[in-house]
């Protein structure tokens, strides 16, 4: 608990004794992060517990912040008043006041005092929320990433392999264009013969040359 705190209440507890009203016990130590297990044990916290497992008391107004809450409870057979403090919803300090009006006033400090112990939880809950979010957003994107990276990967060795039966058409082609010429060649040169020999055929002054090979005998 602050100092500010801690003089807020001690003050309440010099206020009821000067009026009388007989303060049986106020816890003023400095709050320091709860052992659950250990806090609610003797003194008021024990004198409450007793209170509410016989149902002698009213619950006026409960607070919570964060995992603080703070509650003032009514006896009701009378007008003692308590300030209880929780941590998790486990009882951790309690304050006892003879009458409800130093008890409100102590509430209210309490209460916004757990306000700014409660401001650290909700810091973390805040950033802990935007941390689970943007490894929500991470993995996602990772994804996307891998799925991408595929598609490109595809999609290169599809190029690859297009331009590698491009290739290979093109040699095909220009193969295939080399025999096509030399067979128009070769059609060319048989069609000039068949020309030749037609028009020999169909020439009736034509006659073929005598061979001279037995001349001189």
């Amino acid at each position: 608990m602050s100092f500010v705190l801690r003089r807020t209440v001690l003050t309440f507890v010099a206020a009821a004794s000067v009026a009388g009203a007989g303060l049986v016990h106020a816890q003023a130590s400095a709050p320091q992060a709860p052992a659950v297990s250990t806090a609610a044990s003797g003194g008021t916290v024990a004198e409450l517990q007793q209170l509410l497992a016989q149902k002698r008391l009213t619950e006026l107004r409960t607070t919570y912040n964060g995992d603080y809450g703070t509650s003032l409870l009514l006896v009701n057979e009378d007008t003692t008043a308590y300030v209880a403090l929780s941590y998790r919803k486990e009882l951790w300090r309690v304050y006892k006041f003879a009458s409800v009006a130093p008890a409100e006033g102590a509430y209210e400090t309490l209460a916004s005092q757990t306000r700014t112990w409660a401001e650290d939880d909700l810091r973390r809950a805040v950033t802990a929320g935007q941390k689970a979010q943007l490894e929500r957003e991470a993995q996602a994107a990772q994804q996307r990433a891998a799925s991408l990276s595929e598609e490109v990967r595809i999609m290169q060795a599809q190029r690859r392999k297009m331009l590698t039966e491009q290739q290979t058409m093109r040699q095909e082609t220009k193969a295939l264009d080399i025999e096509r010429r030399a067979y128009q060649a070769q059609v060319e040169s048989l069609q000039q013969q068949i020309r030749l020999l037609e028009k020999q055929l169909n020439d009736p002054h034509w006659s073929p040359t005598p061979s001279t090979s037995g001349q001189g005998l």
